[in-house]
């Protein structure tokens, strides 16, 4: 008001448009027309807690003043269209706004996914043509030129579009830093470890190789490497990286024996040792697959294949770390004549690791290659009595105990070393397979550096992703209630439906338009977009869908372009030039000026479809800058002020009140984008409620938020008591006074009623308003008694706040 510059009005206006808030009001605006929420509505109304990246990228599309154009192709394809772009992805979150019933029976499946598609089509049919599409469902449209084939050709371009949840780069910069980074630590301890290989630990094992010494060196026990585990009953077992053999999930048969091979080059084996293992994965945690965990192991048999033949090896001395008994169920029923005895672990052993050791009568092995065939019976007449895990390894020390565990190296690394020691070549196969051992298990420099490279290859360069939820084909869907009774998600075809009845469907449709807003001459093929070489996810028939209605020239551009002047026309002035913003068809109100709609619309056109140049020809336009003086001879010619004779006063909406009220006293938190919250008591822009569609915020509900279930292109405007409670007699409200009396520094109640008039209305009180404010505080303070801990002038100046 009082810069002199002839212009600075003109400038206000640039810098509210310029300003990050901007988009957080025009966001809001068309979060209504996208019936954006963040669950899925109905019974259940399960959350979608990656929605809300939606709602960032309006508030970013509008800051940037994105070309309209785009922002409506990327609503609709913006993943064929800028498959790279998260802005792009995000987008397409208006798709998938809308609710839907997770709560289904699979009668109800193809029933729930037409009402999907219809909500789609309506959706794209209102908020960007301003027409009822969804009404041409059961019958050729009413009052419209939409037949219903029209209709589901559209909503045929929706046919496997669904929702899914992916992760994506937000900030790729950071992250490409991080990838550089972790690339190069990488580099650098590769480097250092292999220094010190050629080095510092080759010279240590050249050392250690001068004392080595088998039999002090290792473990007693050599694991035997089985290959495939033969199971008569065809069950599978999976070798584990500890050597043992674990058998996969599935419903054991009543009995099974098991034939197991292996190599060995040990000489003078002096004992076999089996050792039964618990797992997780078994009943009760095993060691066995019966239904209490236990197994039996009977009739057990070994025998040893070299160059001369197969021979029998007999085994005497059973001895367990557990046995069930002393009998039936001993360690020496394994070896018994009765084949329904055998060795089993109740009674003590269930859920833990035992281990039972026999020695051969006689040892075996000359340190050639041998191979050992060991046949495993279970054949115990209660069900289901078999070893679930096992690992089997043989000695060549006498008299070990059966434990379980100390296990050494398998006979090709003995062997391997053994040549080393005795001079092998440092080149050669054993030198290379002995030092690889020596490093891994007997070096802890080479362990240190190894596990902290192997740490930093498992951790990653921690990249920073961010779960977003879009509206896509060819991805996981999202997960909801419905998918435990195998719900699809969507049908590779959409067909005709008679009277919109699923169970007449006449044929197939595929992808189209609106014939009415197209030459009469020209096909949808003008408006298809072909995918990339090789692109097999998506079908494109969103990203021609948003091309034709783009389109200025032959297809729906200028019916979209009016259809969005209109709406900033309606929030600038308080009704649209079309008074129906979401019908634009023979139901709707005609323009009450059409020429000017046309003109702002081919000017959105020609501009490159740019929005601030609009806002700012209208909010510095004479109609804008009118008074809003009240004139009863223009009234009683225009009532409804439909020819615009003064600027007619407008409501705030339940935003605007709420937000207000946190910026005049001094709480406003304007820290932008992120998750929401169901917290009415945040002290964020109110943008950032958390939008659930059984839970809506109550203050909000007070001035007439939407339902969030259709799209809305004009709010109700409501008049109720409880809204003037909420100022009246509300937490909030008084939470409110209380800051904004706070922030009030001045030293005498004129001075305070003069500042508390500048924060709330921009403005100096007039003489009336001082007078007053200043009595009432005056006299509050004089007639006040107070409480302990109270203040008089301060409760006094919270009540004036609050009024």
């Amino acid at each position: 008001v009082q810069d002199p510059d002839p212009l600075a009005y003109e400038k206000l206006i640039d810098r509210l448009l310029e300003s990050p808030r901007f988009g957080e009001r025009w966001a809001r605006h068309w979060m209504d027309v996208a019936r954006f929420a963040e669950s899925h509505g109905y019974e259940q109304d399960y959350d979608r807690p990656f929605a809300y990246h939606y709602r960032d990228f309006v508030i970013r599309a509008f800051n940037s003043d994105m070309p309209y154009d785009q922002f409506v192709k990327w609503q609709l394809a913006g993943d064929e269209l800028a498959p790279e772009t998260p802005d792009a992805l995000m987008a397409t979150g208006f798709l998938g706004a809308g609710a839907f019933p997770t709560q289904l029976t699979e009668d109800e499946f193809e029933r729930a996914r037409y009402d999907e598609l219809d909500d789609m089509t309506a959706t794209t049919g209102v908020a960007f043509l301003g027409l009822s599409i969804g009404c041409a469902r059961c019958h050729d449209h009413k009052y419209d030129p939409i037949p219903a084939r029209d209709y589901y050709r559209m909503a045929a371009c929706f046919t496997t579009a669904i929702r899914s949840e992916i992760s994506l780069d937000l900030n790729p910069e950071e992250n490409q830093r991080r990838r550089e980074q972790h690339e190069q630590r990488k580099l650098s301890l590769t480097k250092m470890l292999a220094e010190q290989e050629q080095g510092e630990i080759l010279d240590q094992f050249r050392a250690w190789l001068k004392n080595y010494q088998p039999a002090t060196t290792f473990e007693p026990w050599e694991i035997l490497d089985l290959g495939t585990v033969q199971s008569q009953a065809q069950a599978p077992y999976t070798r584990q990286e500890d050597g043992s053999y674990l058998v996969s999930k599935g419903k054991p048969a009543n009995q099974d024996g098991l034939t197991l091979t292996a190599k060995t080059t040990l000489k003078g084996i002096r004992s076999l040792r089996i050792e039964a293992l618990s797992d997780p994965t078994l009943p009760a945690q095993g060691p066995g697959r019966a239904g209490n965990g236990n197994f039996v192991l009977g009739d057990l048999k070994l025998s040893l294949t070299d160059a001369v033949g197969m021979r029998p090896l007999r085994l005497a001395n059973p001895r367990a770390s557990h046995q069930q008994n002393t009998g039936d169920l001993s360690v020496a029923a394994s070896i018994d004549d009765q084949p329904t005895t055998g060795w089993a672990v109740d009674m003590g052993g269930i859920g833990k690791d035992n281990a039972a050791v026999f020695d051969l009568a006689e040892p075996a092995g000359t340190g050639e290659s041998i191979t050992l065939a060991l046949t495993l019976n279970c054949p115990h007449p209660n069900p289901h009595h078999m070893l679930g895990r096992f690992r089997i390894s043989i000695t060549d020390r006498e008299n070990q105990p059966p434990t379980v565990g100390g296990t050494g190296p398998d006979s090709r690394i003995r062997q391997a070393l053994a040549e080393a020691h005795a001079g092998t070549a440092p080149d050669s196969e054993a030198f290379r397979v002995a030092f690889d051992w020596y490093k891994q298990n007997q070096s802890d420099v080479f362990r240190t550096m190894k596990a902290e490279l192997d740490k930093l290859t498992a951790d990653g360069p921690g990249v920073e992703l961010t779960k977003v939820m879009v509206t896509s084909e060819g991805l996981p869907h999202m997960s909801h209630h419905a998918d435990g009774r195998g719900f699809p998600h969507f049908y590779p075809e959409t067909f005709l439906l008679k009277r919109g009845d699923l169970h007449q469907k006449v044929e197939p449709v595929q992808p189209g338009f609106l014939r009415v807003l197209m030459p009469a001459t020209t096909t949808p093929d003008k408006w298809k977009v072909e995918p990339p070489k090789d692109w097999t996810r998506t079908r494109y028939s969103r990203a021609s869908l948003a091309h034709w209605l783009t389109d200025p020239q032959d297809g729906a551009g200028q019916l979209a372009a009016r259809v969005m002047v209109n709406r900033l026309w309606q929030h600038h002035f308080g009704r649209g030039l079309v008074a129906t913003p979401s019908d634009f068809g023979f139901q709707g109100e005609k323009p009450s000026h059409p020429a000017l709609l046309d003109a702002l619309a081919r000017d959105l056109i020609d501009g490159g479809w740019k929005l601030k140049r609009l806002h700012r020809a209208m909010m510095t336009s004479a109609t804008y800058r009118q008074s809003t003086a009240f004139d009863e001879a223009r009234a009683a010619i225009d009532r409804e002020n439909s020819r615009l004779w003064r600027m007619a006063p407008r409501r705030l909406e339940g935003e605007a009140i709420r937000d207000s009220l946190l910026a005049v006293s001094g709480q406003l938190d304007t820290r932008m984008f992120g998750s929401g919250t169901l917290d009415q008591n945040m002290n964020r822009r109110s943008v950032y409620f958390f939008i659930k569609r059984s839970q809506l915020v109550p203050m909000m509900m007070l001035f007439d938020w939407p339902e969030h279930l259709v799209s809305i292109g004009q709010r109700a405007n409501t008049t109720v008591a409880p809204q003037a409670l909420m100022f009246f007699n509300s937490p909030q409200g008084r939470r409110y006074a209380v800051a904004l009396a706070n922030r009030l520094k001045g030293a005498t109640p004129d001075e305070q009623v003069q500042q508390v008039y500048r924060l709330c209305y921009g403005r100096v009180p007039q003489p009336s308003e001082l007078e007053i404010a200043t009595q009432f505080l005056t006299h509050q303070t004089e007639t006040y008694t107070p409480t302990a801990g109270a203040s008089a002038p301060h409760d006094a100046l919270t009540d004036l706040c609050q009024a």
